[in-house]
């Protein structure tokens, strides 16, 4: 009842949870690989609009250095103050107040610049500033950037770095710093181009939505900033990141994307599969109590029906004897099948006795022993006749002692079957060769008794080949849940007339005269399974004759 119950559960539950789960965790596929394709698509158009936006901030040096370094006239005018010493009078005022307008417009017209510099090299290390004109080197808040420049080659195009200015102080203040070297016609470096750009206002310059961060590092891969700050307000390892670098300028800029936020949808879609799963189960259980309870009450009826017919004389009765119409129907159906069902029984247990009969007649037992016992007197002691007629007389007192339909477990029919083959060894000695293989799970699955020796039996009197050796094999193991027997030889083959006359399961076995070992054998397989695993011979053309039976997994 207990598996019953079970089984009725799952055949309700099953389709709903198999439904449920083929929907949701579909719909849970297709929009995590949308979501997936699309983050993708979002983040590189995304980072392409960013790279724009900064290389916009960006450009700012390339105007600087196109105003000092490529202009001939402007290089000419700084170097002739610098000469001076910075020195302010009436010829070089212009020229200063000029130099400087060209530093301080952009500074003043861009908020996000903090200051510019620029340096020529020059005795008195005076520093060109926006916001204080010139100034010594020594004299400026922050000169970090004269030993950074000093290591630059005049190669490099130009060098970032993040720099944290009165640090400690309550105005301390962090930039990102960008150098460029000033270079002459021989390819030499004369000076550097400083700008300053306050960090807050380039993290704060770029709108992100809820789940997204911004990272900026140099050609070192050092962080110049980050949006929002760093360190992230979500762990790295649940991020997921896309790059893009500016070939311009050499930053990298990486987008990441919180995968909670971005696979929001699939990860609610995958709480309603859940949701939908935890409802089918319930539902497959009030079906199955529901089920439960009508078969309960069916049976509880066939029961009452039953003890009504095993009571009552029907004879005579009609349909106003009962309640209606289908109490009547249903007891005299009842009657009907329990008599065909005791008739059907009685007819396959005397067929089976009988089948048994064919190759175990008893007092072929009796005279065995006593000849067996007159041959060793004669031989005075134990010789291969009486050695045969031992071995004879236990398979006879073995098939006499089964006589059921359960069978017997395996390790017993194989034990019979070793005291068979020893008589044939003493009969054909060195004739044959015999080879077991058996799975030793199987061991005590119940099989027919003296199911082997038939088919072996068959090989012994029609598969020898003069000159040659017979080679027998056995082959026990599990298959699809069922244990499958091969017993093959590699003698004579059958015509194809004899093998269809063997696999045809409707010949009376209780009328042949010839093939009754494999008759039998094929009668009382489906006896023993209900009709469910009859004989099966196979032969080749030439040579070898294979059979194979396929039995329940039927345990005591």
């Amino acid at each position: 009842m207990k598996n019953r119950v079970i089984r009725i559960f799952f055949r309700h539950s099953l389709p709903l949870v198999i439904v449920a789960f083929l929907l949701g965790g579909g719909a849970m596929a297709l929009s995590r690989n949308f979501i997936r394709s699309n983050s993708v698509l979002q983040a590189n158009q995304k980072l392409g609009e960013v790279r724009a936006y900064y290389d916009v901030i960006l450009d700012e040096m390339d105007s600087l250095s196109l105003m000092f370094s490529t202009n001939p006239e402007m290089m000419a005018r700084l170097q002739r103050v610098l000469a001076d010493g910075g020195k302010v009078d009436l010829d070089n005022y212009r020229e200063i107040r000029l130099i400087r307008s060209f530093l301080s417009a952009p500074a003043n017209a861009r908020p996000y610049i903090h200051n510019i510099y620029v340096y020529l090299e020059n005795p008195q290390d005076l520093v060109l500033s926006a916001d204080l004109a010139f100034i010594p080197l020594s004299h400026l808040e922050d000169s970090s950037w004269f030993s950074t420049y000093q290591q630059l080659t005049p190669t490099s195009q130009s060098f970032s770095e993040r720099v944290t200015l009165k640090e400690g102080t309550p105005t301390e203040q962090s930039v990102i710093r960008i150098l460029r070297p000033i270079i002459r016609e021989a390819n030499t470096k004369v000076g550097v181009i400083v700008l300053d750009i306050k960090e807050e206002a380039l993290s704060g310059a770029y709108d992100l939505i809820e789940g997204e961060v911004l990272a900026v590092r140099n050609r070192s891969g050092e962080l110049l900033f980050a949006n929002p700050s760093y360190p992230f307000p979500y762990p790295e390892e649940d991020m997921q990141f896309f790059q893009t670098e500016s070939n311009k300028y050499g930053w990298e800029y990486s987008l990441g994307m919180y995968k909670v936020k971005l696979y929001a949808l699939s990860t609610t879609l995958m709480y309603y599969t859940i949701g939908l799963t935890v409802v089918a189960l319930l539902l497959g259980l009030y079906l199955t109590h529901r089920t439960n309870r009508q078969e309960r009450k069916f049976l509880a009826n066939v029961m009452n029906q039953l003890s009504q017919v095993a009571d009552a004389d029907l004879e005579g009765e009609g349909p106003e004897e009962y309640r209606n119409i289908f109490d009547y129907l249903n007891h005299h159906v009842i009657r009907t099948f329990l008599e065909q069902d005791y008739l059907r029984w009685q007819k396959e247990a005397m067929e089976y006795r009988a089948l048994q009969m064919q190759i175990n007649p008893h007092f072929l037992f009796n005279t065995l022993d006593t000849i067996n016992w007159k041959a060793i007197k004669l031989a005075e002691g134990e010789n291969d006749v009486s050695r045969m007629i031992l071995l004879l007389s236990r398979l006879l007192k073995y098939s006499l002692q089964v006589d059921d339909f359960s069978g017997v477990p395996l390790s017993k029919e194989l034990e019979q079957n070793g005291y068979y083959l020893q008589l044939q060894q003493i009969r054909f000695p060195g004739r044959f060769t015999y080879l077991e293989t058996v799975d030793p799970s199987l061991l005590d699955v119940r099989v027919p008794s003296m199911l082997l020796q038939p088919i072996l039996e068959n090989a012994f009197n029609h598969g020898f080949v003069e000159g040659e050796v017979l080679g027998i094999a056995l082959t026990i193991t599990e298959h699809n849940k069922m244990m499958q027997m091969v017993v093959s030889n590699d003698g004579k083959a059958l015509s194809e007339k004899e093998v269809n006359q063997l696999n045809t399961a409707k010949v009376d076995v209780l009328k042949r005269k010839n093939s009754l070992g494999l008759m039998n054998i094929n009668k009382r397989l489906m006896l023993f399974t209900q009709g469910k695993s009859p004989i099966v011979v196979a032969s080749g053309k030439d040579r070898g004759v294979t059979v194979t039976i396929v039995l329940p997994l039927r345990r005591s």
